[in-house]
């Protein structure tokens, strides 16, 4: 088990070599089709996969106690990735109020044109969001809110989408100037 301190670099380096690379080689033609298959894991193309990003995953998910965790270049990346798993065409997601601009510029811009629908809410108010919450795809919250500072009992929010069966992130990648 990988462990978030583990040294496992050759010569004892503190961090891992940083892989300059766009494209990834294959030992053989069999290799290279069971990995676009999906039957071996190796790196193909860095913007999908690079052994220094895989690295940093790893560790980030031994550090939280996860099973996986996936790392991206830019908060929006985060935010339009993990959204878009979970909530498609004519579908509705629950978003607090007062969330991040870029964030809510894409929900109000490009999901219309997806026919997403956003309806916002107050995450400070549980009554609020469990109102909002029937027929949503997806909660998604901020701690605390852009800007506003708001702040939500994350835990309790979470609870009350997860008895709907509706997935709930969180961004919480706010920092001060």
């Amino acid at each position: 088990t990988l462990l978030a301190h583990d040294d496992p670099f050759p010569g004892g380096a503190v961090v891992p070599p940083i892989y300059q690379t766009s494209l990834f080689t294959f030992a053989n033609y069999a290799d290279m089709a069971d990995t676009f298959a999906g039957r071996r894991k190796q790196p193909i193309y860095s913007r999908g996969d690079n052994p220094t990003v895989m690295e940093f995953e790893a560790r980030v998910a031994a550090l939280e106690g996860a099973e996986a965790a996936r790392g991206f270049s830019s908060g929006m990346a985060a935010i339009s990735a993990t959204v878009l798993a979970f909530v498609g065409a004519g579908e509705r997601m629950v978003a607090v109020r007062n969330c991040y601009g870029d964030a809510y510029r894409l929900f109000e811009r490009l999901f219309p044109r997806l026919n997403i629908k956003v309806d916002y809410v107050d995450g400070s108010d549980p009554d609020a969001v469990a109102a909002a919450l029937p027929g949503a795809k997806l909660l998604y919250l901020e701690s605390p809110t852009s800007m506003m500072f708001e702040l939500q009992d994350i835990a309790h929010l979470a609870r009350l989408a997860k008895e709907q069966g509706i997935v709930t992130t969180i961004d919480n990648s706010w920092a001060s100037p």
